[in-house]
């Protein structure tokens, strides 16, 4: 750190980089630097697998600047967007229909959680239902991480008591999903996030060298999503896909990452950072539509 940095803008840095480290979780929300605005989304696929729906936040929407600029009214050409009218790149969508020939109907949106801030996961569950989308479909659910870091940094909740509050979240829009007649919900749960040490690397600027951000341990929110996935499932009688398995050895400290870090000029292309990249996607995506 240069010398014309306090002391006091020093220890802003490291809260902000803390704070944003946790909010990895989140997925949520559009950083500066993000960068790589995509130009054509990929095509709607042939489908034949029957009918679905993708709900969730910024984690399966990946928007670029472009489109969640579109989405959130600026009239730009060729914007892509969800049907919930929010920017998206369609990635997670397209691996989903890649990998079963489903036709799936794409309502994410960045910010969106089950019980927090921005569209909830149910509202978007009963907008899908209203165009007719849920019946006989299966529906795809990927959030929930905004529902924990606003209550750690803010509110200063304990983990348990955020993950119960979640698990009934999730449940209640698997119930939302299966009394509008979906024939199958699918809860996806985050991919790694954490190094075996519980470690983020929240900069990474130097090819195959991976620095540890210091003092953040966040796994056990990270293992608190993935039980409420799972709990909330079982309770509101959905399927829970764990992606953790699919993504062992791509944590954000490893050389081929699938969520990137805050600042991070060595991952493989991404639409933003603290998101997953375009090989994520494709990888997860497709392994949540077979599960």
């Amino acid at each position: 750190m240069s010398s014309r940095h306090t002391k006091a803008s020093g220890h802003r840095l490291r809260n902000r980089i803390a704070a944003a480290s946790t909010a990895v979780l989140a997925a949520a929300g559009i950083a500066a630097g993000a960068v790589a605005v995509s130009g054509n989304g990929a095509q709607d696929a042939q489908a034949d697998g029957g009918r679905a729906v993708l709900v969730g936040d910024s984690l399966p929407a990946n928007p670029d600047l472009y489109n969640f600029a579109a989405g959130k009214g600026l009239p730009l050409p060729d914007a892509i967007l969800s049907r919930t009218g929010c920017g998206t790149d369609n990635r997670f969508r397209d691996a989903i229909a890649g990998s079963n020939g489903q036709d799936v109907q794409n309502y994410t949106c960045a910010g969106a959680s089950y019980r927090t801030g921005g569209a909830h996961v149910i509202d978007q569950v009963n907008q899908a239902a209203a165009n007719g989308d849920v019946a006989g479909a299966t529906v795809y659910m990927l959030a929930g991480a905004n529902d924990t870091y606003p209550y750690i940094l803010n509110d200063h909740m304990p983990v348990p008591e955020i993950q119960n509050n979640l698990k009934n979240a999730i449940a209640d829009a698997i119930r939302a999903a299966k009394n509008a007649g979906a024939a199958d919900v699918k809860v996806v749960g985050m991919p790694r996030i954490t190094n075996g040490a519980g470690e983020v690397c929240a900069i990474n600027l130097i090819p195959g060298v991976q620095v540890p951000t210091f003092g953040i341990d966040i796994s056990n929110v990270e293992w608190a999503l993935e039980n409420a996935g799972r709990d909330g499932a079982a309770e509101g009688g959905g399927r829970f896909v764990s992606l953790k398995d699919e993504s062992n050895g791509h944590d954000m400290c490893s050389n081929d990452r699938y969520i990137v870090g805050l600042i991070d000029t060595t991952s493989q292309r991404r639409n933003l950072p603290l998101h997953m990249t375009d090989e994520g996607h494709a990888v997860l995506g497709a392994f949540a539509g077979r599960a």
